[in-house]
This record gives C-alpha cells, sequence and structure tokens, in this order.
C-alpha cells in the first residue's frame, strides 16, 4: 500500500479492504481518508515509532505500506537561551510527551505557555507550524522563534499571513492564513502547535488540523471550555488536556498573589427612571416569546426575529440603551476618578466593552487608549511607554483581551464586559505576570447595582476566585 499527501487529504493507492477510516473515492479508484489520520495509518501498519523512524512489521502482519506522503524534516534544535522551565512547565511537557506528544495543555495568561511550546518544538524534532489568532500574536511568536532557533536553521523562521508568504521549517501563521493554505502544505509539518486553541472549533478552522498530517500536535490556551460546548473536538484533532493548572494554583510562587474587588454604584434617579424605561420593554417581549437568552440558540433566535418584527427590533434597541446607561453611570465615572487618585503609582489597565466607552474614558482621564482601530505602530509606541513607566495607565475595548503581549500591570479595571468566564480569566491573566513588586494584584470590577449588570457579572466570575467585595 502507497501513502500520498493530495490537497488536504490521504490518498491510499492498492490499499487492502481493512484499512481503517478510508473510503473509495470512485474519482481516482483509490481509497482516502482525511489527512489527520496519518499517524493512525502508520500505526496500524506497523510503521509508526515516535523516534521518527522506520519500524519493522509487527510479527504477522500482512500489510506493507510505503509512506509517500511526508514531506516534513527531522531538526535538532536547541533554545539558544537555557532556561530552567518551572516546575509546572517541566510537569506539562512531561505530560504532553507521555501522551505521544498529542493533547492539550492549559495554563493561566502570563504563566509561560510560549515558553512551553518552544520546548515541545525542541522535544519533537521536526519541521514545525505556529498557527496563532491574530497577527500581533503572530510576530510575537515569530521574533520568539528566531531568538530560540534562529541561528541552528538553515532558512529563517517562516511567516505565513499579514502580507507575508515565507514557508520554511520553522513557520508560524495565523488560523486564517493557515486555513486558507493548509491543503497545499499540509504534509510539509510534524509538530502542529496551535496557540489560543479554544478558538479551532470554528467550522472553518478545525479543517486546518484535519488537513495536516502532523503526528505531533499541541493545543495552548488559558480558557479551554467554550460556551457552546464545541471545545469537545479538540480531543479528535489535538489531542486530550494533558495537563491544567488554575490561576489560584499559581498565584504566589510563579504568578502575582491577588484580588478581586467587586463595587457596585447606583444609577442616579433620572438613570434610573430611563433604564427600568428600556428595560421593561425588552423583558416584556422576550418574556412573551420565552427566549433562553443565556443560551447561544436562545440569544440566536432573538436576534433573528429582530430582524423582521418591529416589536422585536424595538426590544432589541431598548435593550442596548439600557446597556449603555448602565455602562456609563455616573456614578461608574466618579468611582474611576477615584480609583485612578488611589493607583496613581501603580500600572493600572482600564477594561471597556467598547470603543466608543474606552474613548470616552480616554479623552475625559487623559489616558492613552488602544482599541482595534488603534494602528499597530501607535499601539506599540503606547505599550513601550506603558512598560518604561512613562504611561502608568492606559484604557482599552475588548482588543488587549487576548493575542498581544501586553507589559506587566498591577491593577486592572474592570467598567464593562460581557459575561464570558474567557474574558474574565484573560483580564485577570492581565494583572498577573510576576513582578519585583511584593504587592498583591488587584482587579476591581464596577458593576451598576440592579441591572443587567448585575447577572452578567455573576455569571462571568463563575469558577474565578474572588478574595473581596465592596
Amino acid at each position: 500500500m502507497r501513502i500520498e499527501f493530495d490537497d488536504g487529504t490521504l490518498l491510499l493507492r492498492n490499499a487492502p479492504d481493512d484499512v481503517p477510516y478510508a473510503e473509495w473515492d470512485d474519482r481516482v479508484d483509490e481509497y482516502r481518508t482525511q489527512a489527520y489520520r496519518y499517524r493512525s495509518l502508520l500505526e496500524w501498519a506497523g510503521k509508526w515509532t515516535d523516534g521518527n523512524e522506520q519500524a519493522t512489521l509487527q510479527e504477522g502482519f500482512a500489510h506493507t505500506l510505503e509512506d509517500a506522503a511526508r514531506a516534513y524534516p527531522d531538526l535538532d534544535l536547541t533554545p539558544a537561551l537555557h532556561i530552567e522551565p518551572r516546575d509546572y512547565q517541566q510537569a506539562a511537557l512531561n505530560a504532553w510527551i507521555d501522551y505521544d506528544r498529542r493533547g492539550s495543555v492549559v495554563l493561566p495568561t502570563g504563566s509561560g505557555k510560549t515558553f512551553l511550546g518552544l520546548q515541545a518544538i525542541a522535544d519533537a524534532g521536526v519541521s514545525t507550524l505556529v498557527v496563532t489568532p491574530t497577527i500581533d500574536l503572530m510576530n510575537q511568536w515569530h521574533a520568539t522563534l528566531t531568538n530560540a532557533f534562529g541561528d541552528q536553521l538553515t532558512e529563517p523562521v517562516g511567516v505565513l499571513g499579514g502580507g507575508s508568504h515565507d514557508v520554511t521549517a520553522i513557520t508560524v501563521t495565523t488560523y486564517d492564513s493557515a486555513y486558507r493554505y493548509v491543503n497545499e502544505y499540509g504534509d510539509r509539518f510534524g509538530l502542529l502547535v496551535v496557540d489560543e486553541e479554544h478558538h479551532l472549533p470554528a467550522p472553518t478552522y478545525r479543517q486546518i488540523p484535519e488537513m495536516m498530517i502532523a503526528p505531533y500536535r499541541l493545543g495552548l490556551t488559558a480558557t479551554y471550555e467554550r460556551p457552546d460546548g464545541k471545545h469537545e473536538l479538540l480531543e479528535e484533532l489535538l489531542g486530550p488536556v494533558v495537563y491544567r493548572e488554575e490561576v489560584d494554583e499559581l498565584a504566589g510562587e510563579y504568578l502575582s498573589e491577588y484580588e478581586t474587588i467587586h463595587m457596585s454604584v447606583d444609577l442616579t434617579a433620572d438613570e434610573r427612571e430611563q433604564y427600568d424605561e428600556e428595560y421593561q420593554i425588552y423583558r416584556d417581549y422576550v418574556d412573551s416569546h420565552e427566549f433562553d437568552l443565556w443560551k447561544e440558540d436562545g440569544y440566536q433566535e432573538f436576534l433573528k426575529r429582530t430582524s423582521y418584527d418591529p416589536q422585536g427590533r424595538r426590544a432589541l434597541i431598548a435593550k442596548q440603551r439600557a446597556e449603555r446607561i448602565a455602562r456609563t453611570a455616573e456614578k461608574k465615572l466618579d468611582t474611576l476618578d477615584n480609583l485612578i487618585k488611589r493607583h496613581h503609582d501603580d500600572r493600572a489597565i482600564i477594561f471597556t466593552a467598547n470603543n466608543d466607552f474606552a474613548y470616552d474614558i480616554s479623552r475625559e482621564f487623559i489616558v492613552p487608549c488602544i482599541t482595534h482601530q488603534t494602528k499597530t505602530d501607535e499601539r506599540t509606541e503606547i505599550l513601550e511607554r506603558f512598560q518604561t513607566g512613562e504611561y502608568s495607565m492606559l484604557v482599552t475595548s475588548q482588543v488587549l483581551d487576548e493575542g498581544i503581549d501586553v507589559p506587566a500591570a498591577n491593577v486592572g479595571i474592570i467598567l464593562s464586559g460581557s459575561a464570558s468566564k474567557r474574558q474574565y480569566a484573560q483580564r485577570l491573566g492581565r494583572i498577573l505576570r510576576p513582578t519585583d513588586n511584593r504587592q498583591p494584584a488587584r482587579l476591581y470590577e464596577i458593576i451598576t447595582e440592579d441591572t443587567i449588570e448585575t447577572y452578567v457579572s455573576q455569571r462571568r466570575r463563575e469558577g474565578v476566585s474572588a478574595s473581596a467585595d465592596s
């Protein structure tokens, strides 16, 4: 039997009738299967060993196999700067190796997932593709990989995305670019590293691991579970969760000690009147149609009805107006003013749910602002000044929740956000990077009492420790 890589799939020539996973393809009169079955087929044929060498056939095994699919080289790499892994990093690497170099590692933001990725690349010793969700994170990985392995490679670390199309033995790319080209390069890599892997179950992105033969796979994330339950697909695509550490398990020794402080403010009389009026319009409509808005399909059904039902459209507008009143409450900004004064000597990040509110705060308190509209050069300059201490505070919308390496801060202030536990955990992680400052990090959450924010806050904090309330 001969196995070939063919446009994101495996073509099996002269295959026996009992070959697993494969289906007959009338177009080529041969068997065909998904590319990610490559390792399983080699194991079935007795041609797989973990040392990347051809094994002898199992005793009495009738099938032979010619491997014409593999186009990835072996590599001998050692990170240029030798840093002793932390105990949990070494334990995570060992667990991944023990699970045949397949699986996911779940570690909090700031705990060194990229360092773990470098160790895995060196251990696997094969050509590697690193997939990231954003161009910023792709560029950060590229710089890290170049510093670690650049002098040991015959070609520079490759970049696929952001206007670059250089595919080499060690290449970093984005989800979008990987999806676009995986059928072309799916045989070129023996290790697939997926950063922020919780994005992978999306219908298009899951084709990335499906159309690659990579026998070794590593998923990295701080927030594995998805509200829609589709994280269960990751075990088939990458392997099981082989190691996990929570924030509280690392706080103190490896991450900053922290406390979360939940502060409530009231609406003014005028704000309360407007809020109650708008929110009641929304609730009346929802209650009359029995939507379960805390479930993805329930909220989607509500949005769908608003596209053709005038009353539904009015309910959606009322909901948005009520949220805006709660989000921008006058006393919330007064509380922010007090916190800014209290922490003028600290490094603080102010988080909002949308760009308009972030810009309003930037103008009101003369604080630099970063949103998805901020140009790369400007964002880089702001973060550099934040790192040096020239800027002690910055305000951002959701753009800094993940995918950008943010300098260490010790104070976070959440003014508004979604019900996502992932978003809350990622914002907490922004202030947990260890520093020389022995004071515990603080994450403030300012919510408007007796509004939809109260319920949103409760949902996003489920499963995340809280040590103080105010």
